[in-house]
C-alpha cells in the first residue's frame, strides 16, 4: 500500500509462480474509489539455494559404522525465507537423507580409503535445488595381509614375491627372521612388499619368518611364512678314506642342498664294509675289512634331489 503521491509501493511474494497485480484506489472525501485497475502479469521465479555441510562424525569412521552429517540450507539473496523438503547426503556409493528442518542424516559408509562426502538440496514449490562443496571424509580399516603365506625360491636363480595388504591407512610392511643371503625384503610403501634375490650357494633349506603389516589402527596384521630355498645337491666330505683290516672303521659322506639329498654308492667294497644312507643328507661308510681285503677300491657316490642335477 502506498499514496497516490506516492506512486508506488513495493510487494514481498512468498511463494514462486504466475501472478497478476491489480491495483484499487481507496478514495477520499473528494473522489470516490475506483474499481480494480486492469491485471498486470508478474512473474515470481523461485530462488536459489546454498546447501552446506557444516560437520561429519566420526571423522574418519571405520567400514559399517554409522556417520551423522549435519547440513544448512538457506536462500540466497534477493531470495528468502525458509526452504523445506529434504537432502540427500552421498559418497558417491552409499547415501541418506534427512529433512532441512531435521537438518542432518546418517550415512553408513562401506568403501574404505579417503572419501567425499556432498549434500544436495531436492529444492520445492519456492525454492531451487543444489548441491554443497565436497567434504572430505576417511573410512579406516586395521590392516590385513592377503598374500600367501609360502613361497619357494631356487639357489643360483633370481626370485621375487609380493606381499599385499588392504588396509587404510595404507599399510607398512616389515619382516623378522633369517634370511638366505642374497635375499632381502623391501617395503614398497604402497601397501605392498617385495621379498626378492639370488640365494646363495649353501643356503638351500627352510625359512621361517614373520611378516607385519601397521597403520596406525589395532590391531596389526602378522602373517607366519615359510620360504622355502631349493638347492642342487653337492657332496661336501672329502674323495678318500682309508681303513685297515681286521680294524672297525667308519667315514662320514656329508651334502648340502634342498630337500635333503639321498645317498647312494655303486662299486665292489671289501668284505665287512657297508655303505648306509642315513636319509638325512649324510651315509656312512663303515666296518671291519675282512684279511685279505686289501687294495684300493674305487667307488662312485652320487647324490640325488629333486631341485637340479645329480652330484
Amino acid at each position: 500500500t502506498a499514496t497516490v503521491a506516492d506512486g508506488q509501493c513495493t510487494i514481498t511474494f512468498t511463494s514462486a509462480g504466475a501472478k497478476s497485480l491489480t491495483a484499487t484506489y481507496a478514495g477520499d472525501s473528494n473522489y470516490n474509489a475506483s474499481p480494480a485497475s486492469a491485471a498486470a502479469p508478474q512473474t515470481v521465479d523461485k530462488a536459489d539455494t546454498t546447501t552446506i555441510i557444516t560437520s561429519d562424525s566420526p571423522d574418519p569412521s571405520t567400514p559399517g559404522q554409522a556417520v551423522t552429517v549435519d547440513f544448512t540450507v538457506t536462500a540466497n539473496s534477493p531470495g528468502a525465507g525458509t526452504p523445506t523438503g529434504n537432502v540427500t547426503v552421498t559418497d558417491g556409493v552409499d547415501n541418506c537423507t534427512g529433512s532441512v528442518s531435521t537438518g542432518n542424516c546418517s550415512i553408513t559408509l562401506h568403501t574404505v580409503g579417503s572419501r567425499t562426502l556432498t549434500a544436495t538440496y531436492a529444492g520445492d514449490s519456492n525454492f531451487n535445488t543444489s548441491t554443497s562443496a565436497g567434504t572430505a571424509h576417511s573410512v579406516n580399516e586395521p590392516p590385513s595381509i592377503t598374500s600367501a603365506d609360502h613361497t619357494t625360491f631356487t639357489v643360483g636363480s633370481a626370485g621375487s614375491f609380493g606381499v599385499t595388504t588392504t588396509g587404510f591407512p595404507t599399510p607398512t610392511l616389515s619382516e623378522s627372521g633369517a634370511l638366505p643371503s642374497g635375499v632381502t625384503f623391501t617395503d614398497n610403501g604402497d601397501g605392498t612388499a617385495t621379498l626378492a634375490g639370488t640365494p646363495g650357494a649353501g643356503t638351500g633349506g627352510v625359512y621361517s619368518l614373520t611378516i607385519t603389516a601397521s597403520n596406525g589402527l589395532t590391531p596389526d596384521a602378522t602373517q607366519s611364512f615359510t620360504l622355502t630355498v631349493n638347492e642342487a645337491p653337492a657332496i661336501t666330505s672329502a674323495d678318500h678314506a682309508t681303513f685297515a683290516t681286521a680294524t672297525a672303521g667308519s667315514f662320514s659322506v656329508t651334502t648340502h642342498g634342498y630337500p635333503a639329498p639321498t645317498l647312494s654308492e655303486s662299486g665292489s667294497l671289501p668284505s665287512g664294509v657297508t655303505f648306509t644312507d642315513n636319509g638325512d643328507g649324510t651315509a656312512t661308510l663303515a666296518g671291519t675289512p675282512a684279511a685279505g681285503t686289501g687294495g684300493v677300491y674305487s667307488l662312485t657316490i652320487t647324490a640325488h634331489n629333486t631341485s637340479g642335477s645329480d652330484a
